[in-house]
């Protein structure tokens, strides 16, 4: 992977945003209890190799590995929080800081924290801890800076909270090399909805199958062979890759929703549910959504929503709040819009 480009990117925003305000440096790496690894890359490298086919010892057997951690730092210059925060806030800027953690091949998505707010000034280091059942195929990681109060005087400043206003350059860690007939974490399959009696033929791109509710799958229609192709395409910059991660926000946005709210209404009185998928939907999503801590108080809470009609007309923008925090489907846009300005 080329890394992106360090020259400054303006974006369609609103506000001013440094897509190249942070400097991200992975240094080591850790497989298990063994020792750690230097990152050894050369200029405009961003690829690191933790595969088990580069990773084995010669007295090791296995196959794969459990967890592996990186090691790196991430600084911010003083003119980037002067250039992106007003001088009334410059002094303890209202930003936090961290590293988003994306798998598209298992639709992972999490960040590890490297500064709480205030963010000043300075490098700060970040450890981040990668469980081998999580993961598949390619593991992307990047810095942002995100906004954590909201701001009322208006002006080309950030003013709302949650909102990202510096990001850097990206890693791809490669976490395993397998098979094309592999099993992924999430099933998925491609297949011609026309030709396949169980599947949809109105024209659908995917379809969620709950024919087997303890496993949900999804299908993705191959009588689009344009858009199938697309969702082939390997790499990360470029046109083709670029409309891959923006029709992949698409359909995970999508999927994500049927997911939580088919959960939901299998949360019984007690607040439990019957298979692992269905738990572990609402542990990602309920708590946020209702900003309480205990996973049960979340669960009776969504379960009382969507059962009400007036519940369940709360319910949607919650959801709707979290799954754009999750999928982040501006970054994408925004990549696809900025290749087709070079095009």
């Amino acid at each position: 992977m080329s890394r992106q480009s360090q020259r400054h990117r303006s974006r369609s925003l609103p506000f001013k945003y440094r897509e190249d305000g942070l400097n991200f440096e992975l240094e080591q790496y850790r497989i298990d209890k063994r020792k750690p690894k230097v990152v050894d890359l050369g200029p405009g490298e961003g690829t690191v190799d933790i595969s088990p086919s580069v990773t084995a010892t010669l007295n090791d057997d296995r196959d794969d590995w459990d967890r592996a951690t990186l090691y790196g730092i991430v600084t911010i210059e003083r003119e980037v929080l002067d250039d992106i925060f007003p001088d009334d806030e410059q002094d303890a800027p209202p930003a936090k800081l961290y590293v988003a953690v994306r798998c598209h091949d298992t639709i992972y998505r999490d960040s590890v924290t490297a500064k709480e707010a205030p963010t000043t000034p300075g490098t700060y280091e970040v450890e981040i801890e990668l469980d081998w059942e999580d993961f598949r195929g390619i593991v992307e990681l990047r810095p942002y800076l995100v906004r954590t109060e909201a701001r009322t005087e208006t002006g080309p400043y950030a003013s709302t909270r949650n909102v990202k206003v510096a990001s850097g350059d990206r890693y791809e860690i490669v976490v395993d090399r397998w098979d094309e007939d592999a099993p992924p974490a999430i099933d998925g399959e491609e297949a011609s909805f026309s030709q396949t009696q169980h599947l949809p033929d109105n024209g659908e791109l995917y379809y969620l199958d709950f024919r087997n509710e303890e496993r949900p799958k999804l299908w993705i229609n191959s009588d689009h062979p344009r858009i199938a192709d697309v969702l082939r395409s390997e790499g990360s910059v470029g046109a083709e890759p670029r409309m891959r991660d923006v029709v992949l926000d698409h359909i995970s946005y999508a999927v994500w929703s049927q997911l939580v709210v088919r959960a939901a209404t299998a949360i019984d009185r007690n607040g439990d549910v019957e298979y692992e998928w269905q738990e572990t939907v609402l542990e990602a999503f309920a708590p946020d959504m209702y900003d309480v801590d205990d996973i049960n108080d979340a669960m009776h809470l969504l379960r009382d929503d969507v059962r009400d009609p007036n519940g369940l007309a709360r319910l949607m923008p919650k959801l709707d709040r979290e799954l754009q925090k999750f999928v982040d489907p501006q970054e994408q846009l925004i990549n696809l819009m900025e290749e087709g300005l070079q095009i």
